[in-house]
């Protein structure tokens, strides 16, 4: 049997909502560090909600992971084995980068004097207060963001390459 040309619709759905929690995730995430710290308690519940996010993105990615272990594979697209290679790479570091980010937020979370809250529900103390722990959890998370941004950035305009240059119509896998 040959390999299908286009994602189940599981994978395609799993992709796009990634897709946008993560770009609002980054938004989020560089918006809220220059709230302002004060007894109002508008930064801690803007932090909150990405802590809440975040640990949804990173369930939700080893929920890809394993769909992606799972599913059959599908075709290739004829590029040269200099472009499959970059191409798989840029997604290996993608899928580690997509469960470092949010594994080191919450990490250095556990580390840090403030409790943890899945949208509202408010989580078990996992450790005590570790400032250096945190300190190094949240250097990281801040690298493993960068990188991701980066690597998205990536992406998009490997998908621009593909539709607009190439014209190859690679969207249609995705749909």
């Amino acid at each position: 049997m040959a390999p299908a040309t286009r994602y189940d619709r599981f994978s395609v759905l799993l992709h796009w909502l990634m897709a946008a929690l993560l770009l609002a995730q980054l938004g989020l995430g560089l918006w809220m560090v220059d709230l302002p710290k004060d007894n109002s308690g508008v930064r801690a519940g803007w932090f909150n909600v990405h802590k809440s996010t975040g640990m949804l993105l990173g369930l939700l990615i080893l929920v890809r992971l394993g769909w992606a272990w799972l599913r059959p594979r599908i075709a290739p697209l004829a590029l040269s084995p200099v472009k499959q290679r970059l191409a798989a790479w840029n997604h290996r570091l993608l899928y580690l980068l997509m469960l470092v980010a949010p594994l080191s937020g919450f990490l250095g979370s556990v580390f840090s004097q403030y409790p943890i809250r899945f949208f509202g529900a408010r989580l078990p103390r996992l450790a005590a207060p570790w400032d250096m722990a945190k300190e190094v959890l949240s250097v990281v998370h801040l690298w493993a963001v960068y990188s991701l941004l980066l690597l998205i950035a990536v992406h998009l305009l490997a998908f621009v390459h593909h539709q607009f240059i190439l014209k190859d119509q690679l969207i249609r896998r995705m749909r």
